[in-house]
Formats: C-alpha cells, structure tokens, sequence
C-alpha cells in the first residue's frame, strides 16, 4: 500500500487514544503520523476483528489441550469466545493477562533450573516469556530543595504462545501487548499517574535490542548511549494524567550516569526457579541522576540537580502459574490456595547501603485485604523476607517483621472514565526490624511516604496498587535514607477489570468469577497421584532454586 494513502479507519478510538500518548500527542492525528508509522497502523492485523480472531484461536487452542489436576476450563472459554468478534488491544491484553487460568501458563519459554544471567544480554526484555517489566523508581530533587518521587514502568505480556503467533505470521515483537505506567510525587503536595497506555507490537512501535542495548515503546524509551556500557542511560516518558477537567501533562527526561553492582534476587536470580516455572530477577540499585535531567508537572518543567534511582528487570511466570509436571500441579491441589498480592520495598540507606524486601499476602491476613469500610483495618504483623546488599556490594538473605500501623483511603485515579475509585485502604506507614544479617544502625527503621494522603496507581488491566517515594527513618526521626513501597492486590478490582475486557453480561460476569476451588474428588485424586510419584516430587524439589525466600515451598495456584 501507498504510504500516502494508507488509512487508520479500522482503528477504534480508544487504541487510537493509546497510540498519541505514545507518540506524545494530546490527541490522534492520522495526517501528522510519519508515513512509516502511519503505513504499519493501516495494516489488517491492527484491526478490532484481526485482534478477536487470534484470541478465539487462543482460547481454542487452551480448550484442546488442558492439563492434569486442573480445573476445566471449558465453560469459561466458551464464555470468553462470545465477546471476541471484536477486541481492542486493551480488550485482548485485559482478557489474556486476567481470565485466562491456569491452563495459559503453557506453551511459553520455561524458566531454566539455574538463572546463568549474563549481561547486557539480559537487559532486553525477554519477549517468549509469560510476563516480564523493566521497572524504575527513584528519587530526586531540584535546585531549591523540593523532592520528588518518580515511577517508570515498562510491562510486556505476549498476547499468544509464540508457537500461535507464528501461525499468524506475527513476529516475538508484534506479538506483544505492553502496558506503560509513568507516576510522579511531589513531596509534601501531590501525587499523579499518567493514564496507563497500552500499546500492540503490530502497530511497529515497539523496539528493543542492544549495541546499545535500546527498549522503545513510541517516543517513550530507555536507551544506553555507549555500545560497550548500561551507563550512561537514558529514560524518556510522557503521559497525560485525566482526572481533571484538562489533561495533566506528566514527563520524564532523566539519565542514570551510574549504578552500584548487580543485585541478583533470590538464589542468583531465581526468584524462584522450579519445575519451569517462577522467575528470573535482578536489580541495579543506587543509580546516580545526572545535574540537569528534568521533570514535567502539568504547565511546569522541573530541573533537577542530584537522585538515586533502583532498577529491576523480572521476566516468567505469575505466582499463580502452573507447574508443567503432573506431580507439583498435583501437590497445590492438596493445599489451599494463598489470596493474591504482596507488599515489596526498596530502600538505599545512608553508607551506600541497600535492601530489598517483600512480604506475600497470606490467609492469615484476608482481614486486611478487600478493606472498603469507613474505619481502617488494625495494626498488621506480617514476616518478611529481605535481600541485603552492604558498601562492599556483598549479598546476603536476611528475614525480619513488618508492622503497618497505619492506613490510607485514596479517592485518586489518573482517569476516572476508565479506573473507578475503589475507595480500599492501604498501608500508609511501615516499621520494620531485621534479624542480625543487617547492621545494627539500620536494623529497626520505618518507612513514611513522601505524600500522606496517598501514592495509589491503576495498572492498565484493571487493578489498584500502592506505589510511591518514601522517607527511610530510625524510631527516633533521623533520617537515614529513601526508598519505594509497594502494596499489590489489597483493592478488589474484578468489575473493574470485566469492563475494560469488554464484558458487560451479568451472566458471563457470573462464570468468569465463580471460583474454581478444588473439589473434594479431585483433592483425594490429587493426594493418590502424590503418593504415587513421591520420588518424582522429590527430585524435582531437591533441583529448585530461590524456594527458600518462600518459606521452603512453591507459591500455590491460583483456582480463581
């Protein structure tokens, strides 16, 4: 086709609405695209009806080939395939991120028993894998002293099994569906989130590669700018926050001119590796700002003299993936399911110090999760387990305790057409102590935000998390760092989520929430089976790696 006359008239608004804020654009404008980018957009494949084919494909591919010692899924993939005539590409990724089960952990790149991460190959994002983000987060100031909190995040999921998505002659990159998320705190004021964009990879827009190692989504990019070198490197983003009467324009234009050693998480980046499944993870922390990176806050541009930022890039499996042998699958079925969601830390300590620290939600917490009344939940004790990196760049697990004390109830959202306010309670002030691993000085410290009525985001597939700066203090107020707080899953998002995949009928609502817990018969059918192929199970625990940072055992599925 003629670039000049190529159209986008099979594009619906709302991906075209997607693809300004990734060009930078307040609003679509056919006749302003370059031709390269306009040509690609007219392609078949960017259609509403190409986009339903390849996922009724997927469902029936998920329909002929389900595993052992699972829940059928069939009623629940005849449900999907009633709304998939035509799908947006944020209707595809909500629908193959969230309701697809646990049969959908098939057919990716298995994660290997042993990390062996090399670099810079592992700085590009791993496109067969299941899921996989690179995520940064820091903190920085200007010339007069006014500090701000910022959140980058780049996350990718293929859209079909690369195995599907050569049948439809679509390549890794077009096969994938990624979510951009940009947030900004200023301390003491405001917090705000650019409405999340999403983006397909037939659309062309997505890059990635090395020599130098360059990930790209539009304008949007992180770049290194040496061939040989992560650093100097270079994060650029914009967006528009929605929630008031005239779009809000948020941006980042930073460079990282340096980082301390690798952190690899878990058992050497296995975080964990079991069974092919689980995930491989890494950090850069205590990355410097370069003097005159800049920030934009609606009508005002911001420079900035000095940061610290922390860089994580994770790719694998979900928590609630399936293991690919008979016996693990079997093996959760004999035990309840944990509940959904996390809260994870990052801190860089005065002395070049660092740790990195999460805590799983657990059924000994439901009561704090799913919180909307109008008092907020008790203090909460969870154990935590932790990562510690000391001046030298050595590593170390180390374990402690978490208490929130206190609660927030945000009323924010970057776009109240599209993300309903869940008006849920999450923690809001954290205070933790830390076995012996950590030096004395910072063994005991709480984290207090930067913006006390709330740092809360929305994820692009419909779900509600806390994130944002934070003040690093002893018990007595000194200051003694920064860092991020993170708290997943405590809203229930799943209207949320049903409506931005498209699905409106009561009745599919019904199927597609029904829980799939384990019936009785299949838990005694499970028990037999472990006892059956005991040695099998053994073998295959004995060779996991990182199990440890989880309490010595797999994460459990998620029968939802």
């Amino acid at each position: 086709m003629d670039s000049s006359t190529a159209s986008c008239k099979h594009l619906d608004d709302e991906t075209k609405e997607h693809i300004a804020s990734a060009l930078w654009m307040r609003d679509f404008e056919s006749d302003t695209l370059p031709d390269e980018v306009r040509e690609q957009l007219s392609d078949a494949k960017n259609s509403p009806s190409a986009f339903g084919a390849r996922m009724t494909a997927y469902l029936d591919w998920l329909d002929a080939h389900p595993q052992s010692h699972n829940p059928s899924y069939k009623r629940r993939y005849a449900t999907l395939k009633r709304f998939c005539a035509a799908l947006t590409p944020h209707q595809a990724y909500v629908m193959a991120h969230t309701f697809l089960g646990l049969n959908a952990s098939q057919g990716f790149e298995p994660v290997p028993n042993l990390a062996d991460l090399q670099f810079p190959r592992d700085h590009v994002p791993q496109l067969r894998a299941r899921v996989g983000w690179h995520f940064f987060v820091g903190s920085c100031w200007d010339a007069t002293g006014r500090e701000y909190g910022v959140e980058y995040v780049v996350y990718r999921i293929p859209l079909l099994t690369p195995a599907l998505a050569a049948h439809f002659n679509l390549t890794d990159v077009a096969n994938q569906i990624i979510e951009l998320q940009l947030a900004i705190s200023q301390a003491g004021d405001q917090h705000y989130q650019a409405d999340p964009v999403v983006i397909a990879g037939t659309t062309g827009l997505i890059t990635c590669g090395l020599n130098p190692f360059h990930y790209s989504v539009g304008r949007n990019r992180i770049e290194s700018t040496n061939d040989d070198s992560f650093f100097p490197l270079h994060l650029a983003a914009w967006g528009l926050e929605k929630r008031g009467v005239e779009p809000r324009e948020l941006g980042i234009d930073l460079t990282l001119t340096s980082g301390k050693e690798y952190l690899l998480q878990g058992a050497n980046g296995c975080m964990p590796c079991v069974d092919g499944i689980g995930t491989l993870y890494y950090s850069v922390p205590n990355m410097a700002l370069a003097p005159g990176s800049s920030l934009r806050i609606g009508e005002e541009t911001v420079t900035l003299t000095r940061g610290t930022f922390w860089f994580d890039h994770q790719w694998g499996f979900p928590s609630n993936s399936n293991p690919q042998s008979a016996v693990l699958r079997a093996a959760h079925n004999t035990k309840r399911p944990e509940p959904e969601g996390w809260d994870w830390f990052m801190v860089h300590f005065t002395g070049n110090r660092q740790l990195t620290m999460f805590a799983l939600h657990t059924r000994a917490c439901a009561a704090y999760y799913h919180q909307t009344g109008p008092q907020p939940p008790a203090t909460m004790r969870v154990n935590v387990m932790g990562k510690y990196m000391d001046e030298r760049a050595e590593l170390s697990n180390t374990a402690g305790t978490l208490t929130v004390p206190q609660w927030v109830k945000s009323t924010y959202t970057p776009n109240p057409a599209r993300y309903p306010v869940t008006d849920t309670w999450h923690p809001n002030r954290w205070e933790f102590t830390f076995d012996e691993i950590v030096p004395k000085d910072i063994r005991s410290f709480t984290l207090a935000p930067i913006v006390e009525t709330g740092q809360t985001n929305y994820g692009a597939n419909g779900s509600h998390y806390a994130e944002g700066a934070v003040y690093v203090r002893t018990a007595t107020g000194d200051d003694i760092g920064r860092g991020f707080a993170e708290s997943v899953e405590y809203a229930d998002t799943t209207d949320a989520m049903l409506t931005l995949a498209g699905i409106t009928d009561p009745r599919a609502r019904r199927v597609l929430c029904s829980p799939e817990v384990s019936s009785r018969l299949r838990r005694v059918q499970s028990l037999l089976y472990v006892a059956m192929h005991r040695s099998e199970l053994r073998r295959i625990l004995a060779s996991q790696q990182g199990l440890e940072m989880f309490g010595g055992s797999a994460p459990t599925n998620d029968h939802r």
